[in-house]
């Protein structure tokens, strides 16, 4: 991004050649090969462009020579765009995803940096079976813990309580252990997408009308991020229950960073009541990417059942 003629604020200024050329030189025998895949605001990203991405990189990876793949993306949606990769990409070569917090020209621009970084996270390597990553302020998150917790500041983003993969030290890149990740990584792989798929937060009084209307338009899987452990309040709990009995599955989530959803709670509404009427709960996943992953499995099957398995090592 830079600041743009006639435009208040910053665009997208086309800056790629420049970045690529302030990239300091690799170890020899290194060769980058640069793609401008297109060059979009973050939240003008879609899940049709995250899924395309993730699967033209699983291309790329297929061929012996590539060792791995460092993508760089607006920092709104970074998170889901990874997960997505994640998701769909099925290659124990590491896939790095990085940007900026600071727009190009701006004093303490940190994309150069967290370019580099990444570039060097994938020539560690990242050990296989990590799955994709988010490199942001010299830190190395897994794509399924990774959260963007400040809207301004460079130190922007965080783990879910698991932990980080790594982190730089210097000029060099330092693992950190064993980062939490469910064993053996399922894959879901769809030739597409289902897109009509919303997410809807709860509040406080709500009713019904946001699930009848998601219902009216023909989504074909709802994601609800209820109060802390999955709940939600009783006037929803009868449109959930018309959509489950419809054959829409509706996959549970939580408003909360951390914790995750557990049937705790049995009063109407309550996760527990909720998993008994049908509601396939995420576990720790985040409403934005539950409803990633809800896409994906709605591209296999719509069987709810089939689909609620698909959640059981999210």
């Amino acid at each position: 991004m830079s600041p743009a003629e006639g435009v208040h604020g910053v665009a997208p200024g086309g800056n790629f050649e420049k970045l690529l050329n302030q990239l300091a030189p690799q170890e020899d025998g290194i060769r980058l090969r640069p793609v401008e895949w297109c060059d979009k605001p973050s939240p003008h990203m879609t899940p049709a462009d995250m899924f395309r991405l993730a699967r033209e990189i699983q291309g790329v990876l297929a061929e012996p020579q590539v060792l791995g793949a460092v993508v760089l993306h607006g920092t709104d949606v970074l998170a889901e765009s990874a997960y997505m990769c994640d998701l769909v990409i099925d290659s124990d070569k590491p896939v790095v995803l990085t940007g900026s917090m600071r727009y190009y020209s701006e004093s303490g621009y940190d994309g150069i940096r967290n370019l580099i970084n990444a570039v060097r996270a994938v020539l560690l390597p990242i050990p296989p079976g990590t799955g994709a990553c988010v490199l942001m302020t010299d830190r190395i998150f897994t794509a399924r813990e990774a959260v963007k917790v400040n809207s301004l500041n460079v130190d922007a983003f965080e783990s879910r309580e698991a932990g980080i993969v790594g982190y730089v030290a210097g000029e060099s890149v330092i693992l950190a252990g064993c980062p939490l990740h469910h064993s053996p990584r399922r894959k879901l792989s769809p030739e597409s997408i289902e897109l009509n798929v919303p997410l809807i937060t709860s509040y406080t009084g709500m009713d019904r009308s946001a699930i009848d209307h998601a219902r009216s338009i023909g989504s074909k899987g709802i994601v609800i991020e209820g109060f802390g452990a999955g709940n939600v309040p009783p006037g929803v709990v009868p449109g959930l229950v018309d959509c489950m009995e419809s054959g829409i599955p509706v996959v549970l989530a939580t408003r909360c960073i951390e914790g995750g959803v557990w049937p705790i709670y049995g009063y109407e509404g309550g996760g527990a009541d909720l998993q008994d009427r049908g509601a396939i709960l995420c576990g720790r996943l985040g409403g934005p990417k539950a409803r990633i992953r809800l896409m994906c499995a709605l591209g296999l099957t719509s069987n709810p059942d089939e689909i609620r398995d698909m959640f059981e090592d999210a």
